[in-house]
């Protein structure tokens, strides 16, 4: 594609509906995977709506205590956030944050669009919006896993609501790590400056997934104490740099024994772990299950066979 054409190329001029600096630093994989695999999730209160207007769409100013995500399915509405108009059309996506006072204008008569209310941090109470900073607004391309998540998300409120009450938690879930993942591959997160013990911690502990690691392994490798390292570390992303690397460990082993031509003991020594009793025991605790009762519930036998 020419980069004249291109409205992802950096050359392009910013996004006027796009208050960030666009100077800042974009989010590093490990801290993305990071973000996607440790997320805490939420829907919020009724968790949001569908909203069908033949003669324009209005909201009265407010402001909500969660993040709030409106997906414009047809028709053209401006969004006021605090003072500044955003102007949204079809396939627009936006992230109204929490505290901020906003309303909506019409601008044709017809609209459809959808709500959702969540909350997204890390164990720590990190808010996640806060650490990885999406755009405010995007446009959604058809044809992308968001655009699909949302479509689905929405047409959910054409439901009974008894059962909608028991789904929205979960396409909350999936709408909310796919936006990350959608702005991430479009190069639109622009995570809040971190202390880059942080980053160089986190491609460390990538490295060392199969691996035996002491904190002290880690704090003699950057030069800081064990202490200092387990308090930018819990500071930022709210767990230490150890109980992070336990979790990659596991959550790579429960990936691993779908190939069932390893053995239990070959996926604990992959993934760091010399006594597969102690890996048995941290993979019950990370999972519910054990590592053959993992396993087995990936693929269980037909009672017919």
């Amino acid at each position: 594609m020419n980069a004249e054409n291109d409205p992802h190329d950096p050359g392009e001029p910013q996004d006027p509906r796009d208050p960030r600096d666009p100077g800042d630093p974009r989010v590093t994989p490990p801290l993305l995977d990071f973000v996607l695999a440790n997320a805490q999730i939420r829907a919020v209160g009724a968790m949001g709506s569908r909203q069908v207007r033949d003669n324009g769409y209005t909201l009265v100013r407010r402001t909500v205590p969660d993040y709030n995500l409106i997906f414009l399915r047809q028709g053209r509405v401006t969004w006021v956030l605090g003072d500044e108009p955003v102007p949204l059309a079809a396939g627009d996506l936006l992230v109204v944050p929490p505290g901020v006072p906003h309303h909506a204008t019409p601008v044709s008569r017809r609209v459809v669009l959808g709500s959702l209310h969540v909350e997204a941090t890390l164990a720590g109470g990190q808010d996640v919006f806060d650490l990885l900073r999406p755009p405010r607004v995007r446009t959604v391309r058809s044809g992308t896993r968001l655009a699909g998540h949302l479509r689905s998300a929405v047409a959910e409120w054409d439901r009974d609501p008894r059962l909608t009450r028991l789904t929205l938690p979960a396409w909350a879930q999936l709408v909310t790590l796919e936006l990350l993942v959608h702005d991430a591959e479009l190069g639109l997160l622009r995570p809040r400056p971190v202390d880059p013990v942080v980053a160089w911690v986190l491609d460390e502990l990538t490295e060392r997934v199969g691996r035996r690691t002491t904190l002290d392994d880690l704090a003699g490798r950057f030069g800081f104490s064990g202490q200092h390292l387990n308090r930018v570390f819990g500071r930022v992303l709210g767990v230490t740099p150890l109980q992070y690397l336990t979790r990659l460990r596991l959550d790579r082993a429960a990936a691993m024994l779908i190939d069932r031509q390893l053995t239990i003991r070959a996926v604990a020594r992959e993934v760091g772990y010399d006594d597969p009793y102690y890996f048995s025991r941290a993979f019950r605790a990370r999972f519910g299950r054990s590592p053959s009762e993992y396993r087995r519930d990936l693929d269980p036998v037909s009672p017919f066979d």
